[in-house]
């Protein structure tokens, strides 16, 4: 029995596909690839759904698990904001603010399943059980709870992939590109066996699975399946698509047989960010200095510009046309040997008595004022100093224009109040910004020399704000497609779902065009005062636990 005799659901799955975007699934649906997402189009309501700004994967999947902006969950980047804890250690579960769905759902006794979700771990008990994804640092950490999950899926599936160790791959190499795409799939396959396992065999009301494939395959090889891209008819892209396109079809054969197992069970399924191609990128710091308000120390600039130039030196198509592709790739394992590690030496770098402003990351997309604060750190004054300061970098990005083409950069500059209410929102960059629609990437390099710099001759690919949202059962409405579905509405809308109010410290809302007329005459949208949440202690990663996640999120284009 799927629902209650007034019509609200007894069991929900709710699958992630992260990074899916309509931009693919669509297209490849429509021609034939993608049947059960075809079928599933005219049976469900769906549409885009927005992620967060920016539209990166920490805070996207926390406002999905919390239905809370940023500035409530406090997750803004992969690792803590400098403002926060000065040596910026690795996220983890513990860094995410407040009660996730969850706790919400184990108080009216609902047992919650959740596998392989971003930013889960280290697992915490929960009536059910938990099975960290993406953070988890090695297929020997403590990634299942109850512990003893860990022995049960060994014994009947064989090995369940925690992670793809990423760095390994050079994928610019055809033979390194395709042993990706094997073990990729390979990984998929193992989890798909664990997901239906535990689906059959554990008790659950609620169950979340996220799968990773369709985020790592766009970040490698965006550019050779986007047909605007030169790339896109390159003999690589003649070996990689239809590879690609066979991993898309794994998914939806997954898809047709869950929707068998399920029957009339809910099935809601969304990712946490849509793709797109980079096309350039967006050299901050180097632009911070040169207006005077970044100061990098003597000793250490001219290393850096080295460094960068030898980055740039390997990134030419020039030199890709001349130099053998065994020393090319010689090079890049070099590069990505020596660049910093986790805990990035920014810090290490700038001379913070002479810097006013700094960008910290690829992920926050953001500046940092480098305020005074009561430890004495920081030379900018608080009050109309600062709110100057954030006027004038904010209008100087905004007339940003590129030397080739004398177009616009920066499309839209938020401060973070405009953009992020809670607590937590003192700890977001000051400064945010968005780039041709993350077509154009700001990073944190210190040394380069140009200001921007193009990136269209790698296949690398990055998050853009429309993520996908379905959802299909006795409940929703059938060929539906929804307007204005956001990422924290994604929590009270299942908590209606299940017929529960939604409390009321979350930011979503419930998606009420998604159900049917008669679901939502019997069952108006109710919110409930929200229950406080348990105080939890800061855990921290050893520094080989650090120092192996960062070798990961590099080779996805997070971290440099």
């Amino acid at each position: 029995m799927s629902s209650t005799s007034n019509g609200a659901a007894e069991r929900v799955v709710l699958l992630g596909l992260d990074g899916g975007t309509f931009r693919l699934i669509q297209p490849w649906a429509e021609a034939g690839h993608m049947p059960h997402f075809a079928r599933l189009f005219q049976e469900c309501a769906w549409g885009k759904l927005a992620s967060t700004i920016p539209p990166t994967t920490p805070p996207a999947w926390a406002a999905c698990l919390t239905g809370k902006n940023p500035g409530k969950h406090g997750i803004f980047d992969f690792r803590e904001s400098p403002l926060k804890y000065p040596d910026r250690p690795l996220i983890n579960l513990s860094s995410m603010q407040g009660r996730k769905l969850w706790h919400v759902l184990n108080e009216t006794g609902r047992k919650a399943a959740i596998m392989n979700v971003p930013i889960t771990y280290p697992p915490e008990p929960v009536d059910g059980f938990m099975i960290s994804g993406m953070m988890t640092p090695s297929d020997d950490s403590d990634w299942a709870v109850p512990a003893e999950l860990k022995e049960e899926l060994r014994r009947a599936i064989g090995q369940y992939v925690v992670n793809i160790d990423i760095p390994k791959y050079d994928v610019e190499l055809e033979a390194d590109a395709l042993r990706f795409m094997d073990d990729i799939d390979h990984s998929f396959v193992q989890r798909k066996k664990a997901f239906f396992h535990l689906l059959e065999t554990q008790p659950w009301h609620f169950f979340m699975i996220v799968f990773i494939i369709m985020d790592r395959i766009q970040h490698l090889f965006w550019k050779y399946l986007d047909p605007q891209w030169e790339l896109y008819k390159s003999p690589m892209a003649g070996k990689i698509r239809p590879r690609v396109i066979h991993s898309f079809q794994m998914v939806d054969e997954m898809l047709g047989e869950l929707r068998v197992r399920l029957g009339d069970t809910p099935l809601v399924i969304m990712s946490d960010h849509g793709f797109g191609s980079t096309r350039q990128w967006f050299n901050v710091n180097t632009w911070l200095m040169r207006h005077g308000y970044l100061k990098v120390l003597p000793q250490v600039l001219r290393r850096k510009q080295i460094f960068s130039f030898f980055m740039d030196l390997n990134d030419s198509p020039l030199v890709k046309s001349l130099v053998p592709r065994a020393v090319q790739s010689a090079v890049r394992g070099r590069i990505r040997g020596t660049r910093s590690t986790f805990k990035s030496d920014l810090e290490a770098a700038l001379d913070f008595t002479g810097t006013k402003a700094f960008f910290a990351s690829i992920p926050s997309q953001g500046i940092f004022v480098n305020v005074k604060r009561e430890n004495g750190a920081g030379i900018v004054e608080p009050g109309s100093e600062y709110d100057r300061l954030r006027e004038e970098i904010r209008d100087r990005l905004l007339e940003l224009k590129d030397p080739r083409t004398r177009e616009k950069v920066v499309d839209r500059v938020w401060f973070r109040e405009e953009i992020y209410h809670g607590d937590q929102t003192r700890y977001a960059a000051d400064i945010i910004f968005v780039a041709r629609n993350y077509g154009c990437l700001g990073r944190q390099l210190i040394g380069p020399r140009r200001i921007l710099q193009s990136s269209a001759h790698t296949p690398n690919g990055f998050h853009r704000p429309d993520g996908i949202f379905l959802a299909v059962g006795p409940q929703f409405k059938a060929g539906q497609e929804l307007q204005g579905a956001e990422i924290a509405d994604i929590a009270p809308t299942l908590l209606h779902l299940y017929g529960m109010p939604v409390p009321d410290d979350m930011d979503g809302k419930v998606l009420e065009n998604a159900f049917l007329p008669e679901f939502m005459a019997a069952r108006p949208v109710q919110k409930v005062a929200a229950a406080a949440a348990d105080a939890s202690q800061r855990k921290d990663f050893t520094a080989e636990e650090t120092d192996e996640i960062a070798k990961r999120l590099k080779s996805l284009g997070y971290l440099e």
